[in-house]
């Protein structure tokens, strides 16, 4: 009897299970947004359109066009015609059929200017196209000067791409969020999911995308594409849940590690650097706005170093790139400890970080492990003043400034002199 009784239960039990793919996927509510989407997804894709297209493709084109050419954009099944008129003098006109009617003279004009730089044009402006449903969507364009002896290829080209999308908003274990798509969404879709609602997206922390698998919440679930929809299931698959993004706003703590430099000292971040402040600097031998800064950077370190100011750059290069980077240093003059792992974006401590551009810096404070400041504040020319403030704040009078004129007699011999 009692047998019987533990096999009815196991088949009850059994009963209540539903596998994850059986369990009816719940739609994402779906708001239009007609312009603006590329900010909030950070960033997009651009397209190409060939102006290859005979004039035919027009039924009625503007009066006065001198040098036309034609072309058609393309967002999904559908097409917009468009003609570039480039006048050897004068002005250039960018004309798009919005309303795909083939009359191009009853349309929302496109802006479209100009702006030189190195004796090349580029082009940009933005326009509307009409997507169906009383759907008026933002559509943005740029070509380069087809001169541009570097881009040859894209003599004959127009890029575009949507602003326009669509907001989404679901629920993960009862918390709401929301995400972004531009234009359509697609398998490859991916999708910003703010998280810790501080208006910016991590893209290691807070980034997911149509057909994979995330845990944010402590649920494994996936959002997959339904026609033009999107919806949202458990997945069948677990992955381990996510942190939230590491929050190195100005006072908060800097994060903690552990590592070894390229000269072979132990660094434990930030207590190695106690009775200082310390830049911690992500750049790259490859990267020109990085090496742009180094020269600021000099000035601060000898100026200040001291006095109890010190830099410890990660490098993002990639791997057996020991010997180079140490030729660069030696040749930029650059002292400071270096930590160097060879894995470029895979960098473990820029990973931590959440560093998705560089240069990356923060300035800490080597005894409170305090972030002083990030940056904004950690770039230009003033970056040896605003150095020279933080180390007064931290350590006051002990803090000595020599005037540039008194320290003129000590300069030391250059090799040109």
């Amino acid at each position: 009897m009692q047998s019987s009784v533990h096999t009815l239960w196991a088949f009850l039990f059994a009963a209540t299970v539903v596998p994850a793919e059986l369990v009816p996927a719940q739609e994402l509510k779906q708001n239009f947004l007609a312009s603006g989407v590329t900010r909030k997804v950070g960033g997009y894709s651009p397209q190409r359109a060939e102006m290859n297209q005979e004039e035919e493709i027009v039924k009625v084109a503007p009066e006065g066009l001198q040098a036309p050419k034609y072309g058609k954009i393309e967002i999904g099944d559908r097409s917009w015609a468009f003609i570039l008129d480039e006048p050897e003098d004068g002005e250039a006109r960018l004309f798009l059929d919005a309303n795909a009617d083939g009359d191009l003279t009853n349309d929302p004009e496109v802006k479209w200017q100009g702006k030189e730089q190195n004796n090349l044009t580029q082009y940009s402006g933005d326009g509307k196209i009409d997507l169906g449903d009383d759907r008026l969507g933002a559509i943005n364009f740029y070509r380069f000067d087809p001169e541009d002896p570097r881009r040859k290829s894209l003599a004959n080209t127009l890029m575009y791409y949507g602003d326009y999308g669509f907001e989404y908003s679901f629920e993960l274990d009862g918390q709401e969020f929301s995400t972004f798509v531009a234009g359509l969404p697609s398998e490859s879709t991916r999708l910003p999911i703010d998280r810790d609602g501080n208006g910016n997206i991590s893209r290691n922390f807070e980034m997911t995308a149509v057909g994979k698998p995330f845990n944010f919440t402590g649920t494994t679930y996936v959002i997959r594409l339904k026609g033009d929809s999107l919806a949202l299931e458990k997945a069948d698959e677990e992955v381990e849940q996510l942190p939230l993004p590491p929050d190195l706003r100005i006072g908060k703590p800097a994060l903690k590690f552990t590592a070894t430099t390229m000269g072979g000292d132990k660094v434990l971040f930030p207590s190695s650097f106690e009775g200082k402040i310390v830049m911690l600097d992500f750049w790259a031998t490859w990267c020109g706005p990085c090496i742009a800064e180094i020269p600021n950077m000099k000035t601060a370190y000898e100026k200040w170093h001291d006095q109890g100011f010190e830099i410890l750059g990660v490098s993002f290069d990639r791997e057996k790139m020991e010997e180079k980077i140490e030729e660069f240093l030696e040749e930029r003059g650059m002292p400071w400890p270096q930590i160097y792992e060879g894995k470029m974006w895979d960098t473990e401590i820029g990973d931590m970080h959440d560093v998705s551009g560089i240069p990356f810096v923060l300035l800490v404070d080597g005894d409170s492990g305090e972030i002083l400041a990030t940056a904004r504040e950690l770039r230009g020319a003033g970056l040896s003043k605003f150095i020279g403030q933080q180390l007064k704040k931290k350590f006051g009078d002990k803090i000595v400034e020599e005037e540039e004129d008194a320290k003129e007699p000590e300069k030391k011999p250059q090799k040109d002199d």
